[in-house]
């Protein structure tokens, strides 16, 4: 193989390289949710809403795989992945709902894709997103068909932070006793000393705080982080010297 061969394949690989590794941290996403360990308790709670306030998501991210750990129960039981929009502080409002799933209990962490049926699975560029679920299947109006008891091992009060996010925290709000509430798109649930379509848990008494052993990850699309872009531009940089120098050299 002559030395210029060589030399258009060194480049071609190293080019290769650079522009693979600028891509895949671009497309770096990252998870929301609480850790997902057994907890002291299981919610036995009927078709309530839970959501994950203790941390949001990046914007532009494409939420993709729900998973969570669950206690031992016998038979079969529901859930619905939801994707939240905090539209004000306090306020909580359905942007995207996931594929309801008939779930079983094997005593460790399970996990499914989102699977968009209604809304979008994508943040925003701008404003605050969160997630949740709720303990039923949803029909394509978000009025729920099936509801059960809950699938998810939790604590009360909340556990410590941090949550699955660094600088996160374990704070997990729910539906306390609305009766088979309904998740279509633009539904708000609102904490107190705010106003929407269902309520969310006073934070007092049996009514505090929880976390729950549940988490949803996503993809993101945008710039390389700095470093990745630092390595990316320096290696371009070196690679084009590279190829002027090849090409001011006179040959034999």
């Amino acid at each position: 193989m002559s030395i210029c061969s060589q030399r258009n394949i060194t480049r071609v690989a190293l080019f290769s390289v650079l522009f693979a590794l600028s891509l895949s941290v671009s497309w770096a996403g990252i998870t929301e949710g609480s850790p997902q360990i057994n907890r002291n308790n299981l919610d036995v709670a009927t078709g309530q809403v839970f959501i994950y306030n203790g941390g949001f998501f990046n914007n532009l991210e494409q939420v993709t795989t729900f998973s969570w750990l669950g206690d031992m129960f016998a038979g079969s039981r529901f859930m619905t992945p939801i994707l939240f929009q905090e539209t004000s502080t306090g306020v909580f409002t359905v942007i995207g709902i996931g594929t309801g799933r008939t779930v079983t209990s094997n005593g460790g962490i399970q996990s499914f894709s989102f699977s968009l049926v209604s809304g979008t699975d994508t943040t925003g560029a701008a404003g605050l997103f969160t997630f949740g679920f709720v303990n039923a299947l949803l029909t394509s109006t978000g009025s729920q068909s099936s509801s059960s008891a809950g699938t998810v091992d939790m604590n009360i009060p909340l556990s410590a932070p941090p949550g699955v996010d660094p600088t996160s925290t374990n704070d997990w709000i729910f539906t306390p006793t609305s009766s088979s509430p309904t998740v279509a798109i633009g539904t708000t649930f609102f904490q107190p000393g705010h106003t929407g379509n269902f309520a969310l848990n006073s934070g007092t008494g049996t009514q505090q705080d929880r976390t729950y052993s549940a988490q949803l990850t996503g993809n993101v699309s945008g710039v390389p982080e700095p470093g990745t872009f630092t390595l990316f531009t320096s290696g371009a940089g070196l690679l084009l010297a590279g190829l002027l120098r090849f090409r001011r050299t006179p040959r034999a």
